[in-house]
Parts: C-alpha cells; sequence; structure tokens
C-alpha cells in the first residue's frame, strides 16, 4: 500500500493495460485515478515482450499520475491465465503452547506444513487456501484460535503459478519502475466485488469478455467452485469484419466499436459504416449486416459457455450471469445472453467516475479486494515457496477447470506486523 493510504491495482490486458488509483472512505472505494495504454507484449494473459510491456504500464502510470497529482509506486497485479492450478492440501501441526489454546502461531504454521509436497520445477507456490480447520476430533472449524487441543489441521487449496508466467510480470513491473505488492486473482476479486453476498451464496456465473479469451466462473456457496478460459473474445469478432468487410483490422475495430450492436433486430435502417476496402474502393456497410456478424459469434460464444457450465454439473445458478470485460460494452449483448443461457443475465461495470465501462471492472476488482480486505502481498518470495510465510486469502481460479472444491488464487506477504493482518483476512477479526 502507498505512504499515503491509496491504493493501485493493475490490470494487464491483452488489448488494454489498466491502471486504477483508489482509497477507501468510510467504508466506501473512492476511485482517484485511472490509467490506460494499447498492449502490445502480452498474449492471454501472458508477458511475450517484456519491453513493449514496460512501455505499456509507463504510459498508463503517467496517465494515472497526471491525474492523481502524485507519484504511483506500488500495484496489486490482477493474474490469471492457463498456467494458474489448484489442487486440494493439508497441513497437521502440534499446538506449541503449554496450556495448549490455539494462536496465531499454530494457524501459520497448519498453513505453511500444507506446502510441504513436491511440485513440478516450472511451477511455484502462490498462496495456500484454508477450507477449514480440524481440532483433535473436532472438524469443520472455522476459526481455531482461542480453542484448546493438541493437534491442530487444515483442510485447503493450494495455488500454483508457472515460474515463468510470474517472473516475466514480475520484471515488467519491475523494470516500470513500480513495487509489486502482490498478485490477486482476477476472476475472484472481480465476483467478490461485483456479485452479492447472496449471489455468491445462491450461485451465479460470472463471464468475462476479454480481447482473445472469455473467462468463466462460476460461483457457488460463497466459493469459487468453477472457472474456465474459452479461447474466444472481442478480437475473433473484431476479424470476422475484416472478413466480412473485406478490410483492415482497425477499419474493422471501428465498425465494430461505432455501429455494431449484438443483436441484429436492433439495427437501424440508416446507420451504416463508410470505409476504403482493401482493393482501395469506397464502401458502405449497413448497420444490421455488421450487427449479424456480431450476433452470430457472440451467440456461439454464449452457447459455449452454457454448454461447458451445464457439463461440468454446476448446480442452478439463482443469480443467473454477469457480463464484463471490455468486449462486453456492445450495446444488445445482455438481451443476448438471457436468450441465449435461458438465465437472467445483467451487465456490470463499476459505477465511479471515470472508470463506467466494463473493461475496468477486473482492475477495479482488485482494487476493492484489496481494500476490503487489507490485502499484502509480497513478491520477493516468489520464487522461494520453502522459505516464506504464506498469507491465506481466497484467490483463484484455473484457467482450465477449478473442480466443485477448487477455489481462487492469491498471494502472500512480507510482514512487519503480519499475524494481525493474517488473521484479520482469514477469519475477518
Amino acid at each position: 500500500m502507498e505512504a499515503n493510504g491509496y491504493v493501485a491495482a493493475l490490470d494487464i490486458g491483452t488489448s488494454e493495460i489498466k491502471l486504477v488509483v483508489g482509497e477507501l472512505l468510510g467504508g466506501t472505494l473512492n476511485i482517484l485515478a485511472e490509467g490506460c495504454a494499447p498492449s502490445a507484449g502480452v498474449k492471454r494473459g501472458a508477458v511475450v515482450d517484456i519491453d513493449k510491456t514496460v512501455q505499456a504500464i509507463k504510459q498508463a502510470v503517467e496517465h494515472a499520475e497526471a491525474a492523481l497529482g502524485d507519484q504511483v509506486r506500488s500495484v496489486y497485479v490482477a493474474i490469471e491465465g492457463e498456467h494458474i492450478q489448484i489442487a486440494p492440501c493439508h497441513g497437521i501441526a502440534s499446538v506449541k503452547r503449554e496450556d495448549q489454546e490455539i494462536t496465531d502461531v499454530d494457524v501459520i504454521e497448519v498453513i505453511n506444513s500444507a506446502q510441504v509436497m513436491r511440485l513440478p520445477d516450472e511451477m511455484s507456490v502462490i498462496d495456500v487456501i484454508p477450507s477449514s480447520f480440524t481440532v483433535d476430533q473436532q472438524t469443520g472449524v472455522v476459526d481455531p484460535r482461542g480453542m484448546l487441543g493438541y493437534r491442530l489441521e487444515m483442510h485447503g487449496k493450494m495455488v500454483t503459478g508457472s515460474k515463468t508466467v510470474l517472473h516475466s510480470i514480475r520484471r515488467s513491473i519491475e523494470r516500470a519502475g513500480l513495487t509489486l505488492e502482490g498478485f490477486v486473482l482476477g476472476n475472484l476479486a472481480l465476483g467478490m466485488s461485483a456479485a452479492s453476498v447472496d449471489e455468491i451464496d445462491l450461485g451465479i456465473g460470472l463471464v468475462d469478455i476479454g480481447h482473445e479469451k472469455t473467462t468463466v466462473s462460476v460461483f457457488y456457496r460463497g466459493d469459487l467452485v468453477y472457472s474456465y478460459i474459452l479461447p474466444v473474445g472481442g478480437d475473433h469478432m473484431t476479424r470476422d469484419l475484416v472478413y466480412k468487410l473485406n478490410c483492415k483490422y482497425q477499419d474493422a475495430k471501428v465498425a465494430k466499436e461505432e455501429y455494431g450492436l449484438a443483436l441484429e433486430e436492433m439495427a437501424d435502417a440508416s446507420e451504416g459504416f463508410s470505409f476504403t476496402n482493401i482493393n482501395g474502393e469506397v464502401a458502405f456497410e449497413p448497420q444490421a449486416e455488421i450487427s449479424y456478424v456480431l450476433e452470430a459469434r457472440i451467440e456461439e460464444m454464449f452457447t459455449l459457455v452454457l454448454n461447458r457450465v451445464q457439463k461440468v454439473g454446476v448446480p442452478p445458478l439463482s443469480g443467473g450471469y454477469l457480463l464484463c470485460g471490455g468486449a462486453a460494452a456492445l450495446p444488445g449483448i445482455q438481451e443476448l445472453a438471457t436468450r441465449v443461457m435461458g438465465q437472467k443475465t445483467r451487465l456490470y461495470q463499476p459505477s465511479s467516475i471515470g472508470v463506467r465501462h466494463p473493461k475496468y471492472a477486473t482492475a477495479v476488482g482488485v482494487l476493492k479486494y484489496v481494500l476490503m480486505s487489507d490485502h499484502h502481498v509480497s513478491k520477493s518470495q516468489l520464487e522461494k515457496p520453502d522459505e516464506r510465510v504464506t498469507v491465506p486469502t481466497p484467490t483463484g481460479g484455473t484457467e482450465r477447470d477449478i473442480d466443485r472444491d477448487d477455489e481462487p488464487e492469491t498471494t502472500e506477504r512480507e510482514s512487519k506486523n503480519g499475524f494481525g493482518r493474517l488473521m484479520e483476512k482469514l477469519f475477518g477479526v
């Protein structure tokens, strides 16, 4: 966290890099500044060109600093991708105090004991997320502190990620002149921020439509129980128009963003897009034709989302579906999603001035997640899982599958007052 009390959250996307700076005032999130820059060095959540990514981060930071009137020194980073994996874990520890009362030290020890397991050389532990504790023979304990016992067990999930991906992101941030405070799983933070407590408990699906991919996350009974990345996004919609209009990519992008609709029936017969095609000829495409192409692609995408969710046996989602992401800004997309998936659907975009667009949803979600939980993460220990103290926090989501009991990813921290903050985050006290 910045010395002056505000926090910065960075969303490193394939199309754009978004930076949002905010603070918590009286329990309400206050957005102080935002910055956005085109991204050219990222593919599906992974940095493929550090130099280009550094330049984009610097540009986004400069825009935010101009509005903030101050320097941004450190950031929390939204992380996701196919490299994230979640697996069950189990830890055991003996209670240390002579009077057998369980303390913060015992909780941290049992969490760290769960990390003693062999991992592939290319993977690194990001976090351990407790689900429940067992004190002697008493199971299902949420907060064991203050209880008496001889043996403490923890059941939870271990979040791991690719060392290569984590290293590239960290290096990009450091070379941009920033300190990496920690990683927060983007879809977890977004779900906790955008959905209500009741929706997360009864079941809700989050569909984050990005540039090259769509992240599908399902929350149920207060947990992230399933996550999957669909390799279809806004870029595919634009490329469909490239072939339909026989035009340059940039012209197709303008056609989509300025004239495109997710439902052909909403098109205005008098509207259309004038452009020069690839053969140098002046052409005109009616809005209805542009929207017809977009509707076909989006309908296919929502059908794939529905089939995937149904295939894994996720319970009926009483909360329906929540749409976000830059490509979710197309008019009519909420109506089309409701029609295809057969459940109520709503579009989420942050309510704060300056970030009222679905593309800022993840960055604002991370910001809110960090501020509400006072969540601090240490980046210096990422490649030293055997030497670090892990701070358990809900995060996660695999970009493959999270089975029913899997959870989101999080982070860790080098803490000077760590016990208090750890317990506050873990048990809400």
